[in-house]
């Protein structure tokens, strides 16, 4: 599917659920990955602690629009964690035509 990369504060709950979610998109279709385009996803997640974490999903065109998405995705507590979300991204490659 492409390349990924995480920044942010590695904290272990907020990373473990970032990694979770984000498998989830990995094995979407590019078709289905557009629609974060003009709608990007944001929900809140209770950690097994108990902790409340949110967390937003968008993507946007790395180049010319119709070609290969970067879908990124960041988790935050909603403290001071805000400010340093634990984000991760990858790059979803666009068929290429007649495949």
């Amino acid at each position: 599917m492409g390349v990924a990369h995480v920044t942010g504060m590695l904290n272990g709950e907020g990373a473990s659920i970032l990694a979770d979610r984000l498998a989830r998109y990995r094995t979407r279709s590019h078709e289905e990955l557009t629609e974060l385009l003009l709608a990007p996803v944001a929900e809140e997640i209770m950690g097994s602690s108990g902790k409340r974490y949110q967390m937003i999903v968008q993507a946007s065109w790395t180049g010319a629009p119709g070609g290969d998405l970067r879908v990124v995705a960041g988790v935050d507590d909603k403290g001071w964690q805000l400010f340093d979300p634990v984000t991760d991204s990858f790059v979803s490659q666009r068929a290429a035509m007649g495949t």
